[in-house]
Parts: structure tokens; C-alpha cells; sequence
């Protein structure tokens, strides 16, 4: 594969895993969320079915991975790989949670995730037990979901993908203006509705 064609697959499969991970991140918080308020809640900034800070985290870390944690040597039965994985996952994880919810605070004023009430946490944006939770559950789609769908966008031809990626991305565009003019114009809405609260 040539290093141009290489560069722009490279792109692709990181721009699909942005992707797969915000689907997870949003199956995840609406599923539990949902479950402790006893009704559906479609969690997330945007009105679509993703969590963009999981897909965000998720390419940040395979980058990540990619550059600084060696491939397992085969000869090896006891790697460290994936001990390396969940700590660099954990730690990655924990910083992006924390300047993402800055940022939709002091930008938006809206505050997503409160875990005030969770031990140890810090100002209700961190907190051990769920960057445990992350880190756990990114090593496991790490090697098991990621590969699974890799090996599924790689049976698709080209042409297919780069439509395929140019519809996803129109789609994003569209539903992150139209979830911004909604923040912004039905703010006093959204504050009634315990959305912009802190404990």
C-alpha cells in the first residue's frame, strides 16, 4: 500500500473507531442512566445515538498505543501489553473526562456527569470508580469489539468506505450545529430541566 493511500486508510479506521467508540460511550450511559432513573434517557450533548468524548478518548489512546506500547512478542506467554493498555487507558481517560466537562461547563454551561457522591472524587468530575470502570471496559472493546469491527470495515471496498465515512461525518456536522442552536437559543429550557445542575 502506498504511503499516501496508507496514510488516508490510517484516517479512515481512526475516523470509524471515533465512531464505534461514541456508539459504545452512548449504549453505555443510556443503559445505565436509564436503568437508575427508571425511564429512557437519551444521554449525551448531541440528539444523535454517540458520546463524541468516548471516540475522541478512544482515537487519542490507539494513537497513543500505536506509538509508545510495543507489539506482544508471541514467544512471550506473560505480556504486559495489556496491563500497560488498561493503566494508559485509565490514566487517558481520566484527564480527558476531566477538560471535557470544563469545557461543556465554562463554554455551554452544561454539565453532563456529577460524581459527587462517588469516593474520592474530585469536584464531582472524576472519580476512581469510574475511570476504573472505562478503563476496564477499553481494554476489553481494546480486544474484542475494536478488532471485530476493523475486520468488518475491512471487507468493505474503499469506495465503500470513503462513502460510507463522508455520510457518517455530513450526519455529525449536521446534528452538532443543530444541538448547539438548540443549547444555546433554549438554554433556560435546559436549566430547568436539572441538566446545568451541580450538586
Amino acid at each position: 500500500m502506498a504511503s499516501k493511500e496508507k496514510i488516508k486508510y490510517e484516517l479512515r479506521m481512526y475516523f470509524f473507531l471515533f465512531m464505534l467508540y461514541s456508539l459504545i460511550g452512548w449504549i453505555y450511559e443510556t443503559i445505565l442512566f436509564s436503568v437508575e432513573e427508571g425511564h429512557f434517557i437519551n444521554r449525551g450533548f448531541n440528539f444523535g445515538h454517540y458520546i463524541p468524548i468516548y471516540g475522541f478518548g478512544a482515537v487519542i489512546i490507539m494513537i497513543v498505543i500505536s506509538k509508545f506500547i510495543a507489539e506482544p512478542d508471541e514467544s512471550n506467554k506473560f505480556s504486559m501489553r495489556p496491563l500497560k493498555i488498561f493503566i494508559l487507558i485509565l490514566v487517558l481517560s481520566t484527564v480527558a473526562e476531566l477538560i471535557g466537562s470544563y469545557i461543556m461547563e465554562y463554554s455551554l454551561g452544561i454539565i453532563l456527569w456529577d460524581y459527587t457522591d462517588e469516593w474520592m472524587n474530585f469536584q464531582g468530575r472524576i472519580s476512581p470508580k469510574t475511570s476504573f470502570i472505562f478503563a476496564a471496559g477499553g481494554t476489553a472493546a481494546y480486544y474484542t469489539i475494536q478488532p471485530l469491527g476493523k475486520k468488518i470495515i475491512d471487507k468493505v471496498s474503499i469506495k465503500g468506505q470513503k462513502i460510507f465515512a463522508s455520510f457518517l461525518l455530513i450526519l455529525i456536522l449536521i446534528d452538532f450545529s443543530a444541538s448547539l442552536v438548540t443549547t444555546i437559543w433554549f438554554s433556560d429550557s435546559i436549566k430547568k430541566a436539572g441538566i446545568m445542575e451541580r450538586k
